[in-house]
């Protein structure tokens, strides 16, 4: 089958000054990617750029769980060497109808099959390990005050474990998929980027409509925001265009 990914992007600065958050939207090189720099200032720009930046310059297929996981120990080493700040990273790759995805800190992927959410990545959070121990709810994340303490970050030490192998996802026709930083699903919630997606055919209006709710909400005072999401179109290839008959 041959796969065609529509796709939509938005990044803001939100209620700051400055955006913090890069992010990398490549159906080519089939990597999408979105990287929520810490450390204020100019240095958590700096930081998830250079995460960006390494995928960019070395994604080009072959993601086979060790490639992303080497792919993941150098954007770590690059922001760790370069000494600027400290990052999260999201991605997803896909690859001969294959979708496989990785994370490191709270910036999520989110994917979905007939419309429903089929896979979550887990925050490497305070949250997130209470939710893992049952003392709270996944839902009761957005409201924590301890929302934003992260457990694991690209560029705090010179070598990563992500510790985040999820099972590789076989690509359905019309699979969806979702990028985003904390800032972004903060103000969406799950069922909403649901009911927004069932009425939405292209990735655009899809993203269009979680935005409008992030805008009511956040009214622009939140943190930085990035949104990275994409349609699975898989084609079937016209045999009948293959055979030239000899005159």
């Amino acid at each position: 089958a041959i796969m065609k990914i529509d796709t939509a992007v938005y990044s803001s600065e939100g209620g700051h000054d400055i955006n913090e958050d890069s992010y990398l939207c490549s159906a080519e090189k089939g990597i999408f990617a979105v990287a929520d720099g810490l450390g204020g200032h100019d240095c958590g720009e700096a930081a998830s750029a250079a995460a960006i930046e390494y995928f960019s310059e070395n994604c080009g297929g072959g993601y086979t769980e060790e490639r992303i996981n080497e792919l993941i120990s150098g954007a770590n080493l690059r922001i760790y060497n370069d000494g600027f700040g400290k990052s999260t990273v999201a991605a997803a790759f896909i690859e001969n109808g294959i979708f496989r995805y990785i994370n490191v800190g709270d910036s999520r992927v989110y994917y979905f099959s007939g419309g429903h959410i089929a896979a979550i990545s887990k925050d490497h959070s305070v949250c997130q390990a209470a939710v893992d121990m049952g003392t709270m709810n996944f839902s009761e994340i957005r409201g924590s005050d301890d929302r934003s303490k992260l457990l694991k970050v690209l560029g705090e030490s010179e070598k990563i474990d992500a510790k985040r192998n999820y099972p590789p996802i076989k690509i359905c026709d019309g699979d969806t998929f979702l990028i985003c930083s904390d800032g972004f699903w903060e103000y969406v919630f799950e069922t909403e980027m649901e009911v927004d997606l069932l009425k939405s055919e292209r990735a655009g209006s899809w993203l269009r409509y979680m935005l409008k709710r992030h805008i009511l909400r956040a009214e622009n005072r939140g943190d930085n925001y990035t949104a990275v999401c994409g349609i699975i179109h898989l084609e079937e290839q016209e045999l009948s265009q293959k055979k030239f008959r000899k005159k």
